[in-house]
């Protein structure tokens, strides 16, 4: 998370678009894990 910070905040990415991106990532992480786990 911090170097997807560190890169966003270098292209100059605004921060209400920051909190957007590693919110739908956190997201996307979650659901992988739980789809992941659900076909063991």
């Amino acid at each position: 998370m911090a170097s997807l910070d560190n890169g966003m905040s270098m292209m100059d990415v605004p921060t209400f678009w920051q909190y957007i991106v590693k919110g739908a990532i956190l997201l996307l992480a979650v659901w992988m894990d739980s789809a992941t786990k659900r076909r063991s």
